[in-house]
């Protein structure tokens, strides 16, 4: 899944990644209290702003500086960006920011590489090349080092400058939610659960509709069914008390699997897809036997069709499905009993 998450942001423009990385700073609203992708004409090497407190310059802040060159990083884009943050910093535009990212999904030149990995080469790597790259380079007036750059420069955290390519990148809390908000991306496949798989003791969260289930089978076998473990020791009716709860976890492991990778509203559409399926026909039973509710209602469930990325790439089984109606009963929405 991440090999094809990498092509689709090799494949992004520049204003694309860019807008990327302002939207998963707005995702990860626990980390960051404010935003900010200042224009091109004043962005002074900000592509993209993380502020930490409500003192946004005045305070902690992140800058994202987004690479999105055909090539690596090389020598030139990296001391020129580095060099405007101090320059336009000491020209009071802001302050310097307590963590500095080069989002460049082709990741960077051996030279440059080198110095990020080892923090403490930067300040001369950069102090070095300051004529060859910034003189000239940041403004449409000379930008000399001074005195007082070269002060800040060597007081800087280096350490807190860091390097993503595109298979860090990816890799970041809620930047797969983000991706799949704006791509056509293929969520893959969810863990499946086996029988062999099912606890032998029902948890305290499964208790209400694995009581239901109970119910309903004692109905349809006349027998006097009271608990799971009775049902489960009955030749016909023990694997289908099994394979419910099989479904049931399933559906509960399809959850947890995509809950950081996928936006919440795309994982609850699946219940709501499956509880529109169904729901027409639950009623229309509200009549019949137990039992026949129950097989019916599975076979309906099976065939629902789920919208968003989960449906086009056809990864909700049908014993998610099926799960989706035991949590409606679990939680007293579709009862089964």
């Amino acid at each position: 899944m991440a090999f094809n998450e990498d092509r689709q942001i090799l494949n992004l423009t520049d204003s694309e990644l860019e807008d990327l990385i302002k939207k998963w700073l707005a995702k990860v609203a626990d980390t960051y209290c404010g935003f900010e992708r200042p224009t091109a004409s004043a962005d002074m090497g900000r592509d993209a702003v993380g502020f930490l407190s409500a003192g946004r310059y005045d305070g902690d802040w992140h800058n994202y500086q987004c690479k999105h060159l055909k090539a690596p990083l090389g020598k030139a884009e990296f001391v020129s960006e580095l060099g405007k943050i101090f320059y336009y910093a000491a020209q009071g535009e802001f302050t310097l920011p307590t963590s500095y990212i080069f989002v460049c999904p082709n990741s960077a030149v051996r030279d440059v590489k080198k110095v990020i990995d080892r923090p403490s080469l930067i300040a001369d790597f950069l102090i070095d090349n300051w004529d060859a790259y910034c003189l000239n380079g940041i403004s449409t007036t000379s930008c000399p080092l001074t005195p007082a750059l070269t002060i800040a420069i060597r007081a800087y955290a280096f350490e807190n400058v860091e390097l993503w390519k595109a298979s860090e990148l990816v890799e970041k809390p809620q930047m797969r939610a983000v991706l799949h908000e704006h791509l056509d991306i293929d969520p893959g496949e969810a863990p499946r659960v086996r029988v062999t798989d099912v606890p032998e003791y029902v948890a305290d969260e499964e208790s209400a509709y694995v009581t239901q289930l109970v119910a309903v089978f004692a109905a349809a076998s006349g027998a006097p069914f009271s608990s799971y473990a009775e049902v489960v020791a009955n030749a016909t009716y023990g694997p289908q008390i099994v394979n419910a709860r099989r479904r049931y976890l399933e559906r509960q492991a399809f959850r947890r699997h995509f809950r950081d990778n996928l936006p919440a509203i795309q994982i609850d559409n699946v219940d709501e897809d499956v509880h529109e399926t169904v729901i027409d026909r639950y009623h229309a039973l509200g009549t019949a036997p137990l039992y026949e509710r129950l097989t019916q209602i599975m076979g309906v469930a099976s065939t629902a069709q789920v919208t968003g990325a989960l449906g086009r790439h056809n990864r909700v089984s049908p014993s998610v499905k099926q799960g989706a109606c035991h949590h409606f009963a679990n939680v007293g929405r579709m009862p089964w009993a």
